[in-house]
């Protein structure tokens, strides 16, 4: 019984102390062939995208170029990547999981 319950702690703990990232990658329909090719998973963590049209007024008038990639960690932007005046970002899958990787061992210093 004990070691249940010491499981059971354990478990709440971690999930607690769990970080959950999440990469958001917004660009305009006009601007598609200029799309970020990346994978609906990087480094086990959702990939999400959506068009600035179909964003509300304040988050369009917040982004002033597209595509743009945001990297959260529940729910808070930590990271931001935005595409230059070609409408161009030049963003790999391992320039997020590093980002993904410094932000963790940041976290882990404190």
């Amino acid at each position: 019984m004990k070691n249940l319950i010491t499981l059971i702690l354990f478990l709440i703990c971690s999930v607690s102390y769990a970080q959950k990232y999440t990469i958001v990658q917004i660009n305009a329909k006009w601007n598609t062939k200029h799309d970020v090719q990346l994978e609906n998973y990087i480094d086990g963590h959702k990939v999400i995208y959506g068009y600035l049209e179909d964003q509300n007024k304040e988050t369009q008038k917040t982004i002033s170029a597209v595509p743009i990639v945001i990297l959260y960690k529940n729910n808070k932007s930590i990271k931001q990547w935005n595409a230059d005046l070609s409408f161009k970002l030049n963003l790999t899958k391992e320039d997020i999981i590093n980002a993904i990787r410094k932000d963790k061992q940041a976290h882990n210093s404190k």
